[in-house]
């Protein structure tokens, strides 16, 4: 029996998660440079062709897994899309962020071992700046009108502690649990954000 449209279309994103994930086992173990295409379709076990059927070429498949780093970070921020951060957002986005991290910390350990490379980490500065700006800007709306006398110093550390926390429980879940760190950071913000 043909397959329809839609099972097809499941299929091929079925194939690109699995190149996707499979990339970034491989740059996360061997390193970016060091990993070829031909690696990538081999530990996939599908052929390089069809490898490159889904994407053109080893960058393209970093680029698609720092976007999907990006979206899944910060889908869970400003959820009317009315560019104004509310308090009940910016606590969702802080509690959904730590739920993504506790379901599958495998993946973001790749994900943040493959940031740290020397050759990444200049591009992902520079995606990162152009892909966080507006993040930035809802955070920084959110914190001055919360009172801030200085929100530019508020949100540099605020951003800084949340990075740190997500490292943590990625590097080091037994010593860092998510359940734990989760209310810790959220009363931490607040903290910083309503000093006086």
């Amino acid at each position: 029996m043909p397959r329809s449209p839609e099972q097809f279309d499941e299929l091929r994103k079925q194939k690109k998660h699995l190149i996707m994930g499979t990339a970034l086992e491989l740059f996360a173990e061997n390193g970016y440079h060091a990993t070829s295409i031909s690696q990538i379709a081999a530990k996939a076990k599908i052929s390089k062709g069809l490898t490159y059927n889904y994407f053109s070429s080893k960058k393209a498949i970093l680029d698609e897994l720092m976007q999907h780093g990006f979206e899944e970070i910060y889908n869970n921020l400003d959820l009317n899309h009315d560019g104004v951060l509310s308090e009940e957002e910016f606590i969702f986005f802080i509690r959904q962020n730590f739920k993504l991290l506790g379901e599958n910390l495998q993946h973001w350990k790749l994900f943040f071992s493959l940031l740290l490379q020397p050759q990444i980490s200049k591009v992902f500065a520079e995606t990162y700046a152009e892909k966080a700006k507006p993040v930035f800007e809802m955070f920084y709306g959110f914190i001055e009108a919360r009172g801030s006398k200085n929100p530019e110093a508020d949100l540099i550390a605020i951003a800084a502690m949340l990075e740190g926390a997500f490292l943590y429980a990625v590097a080091a879940p037994d010593v860092f649990p998510v359940e734990k760190m989760e209310q810790a950071v959220i009363d931490a913000c607040f903290k910083i954000i309503n000093k006086q």
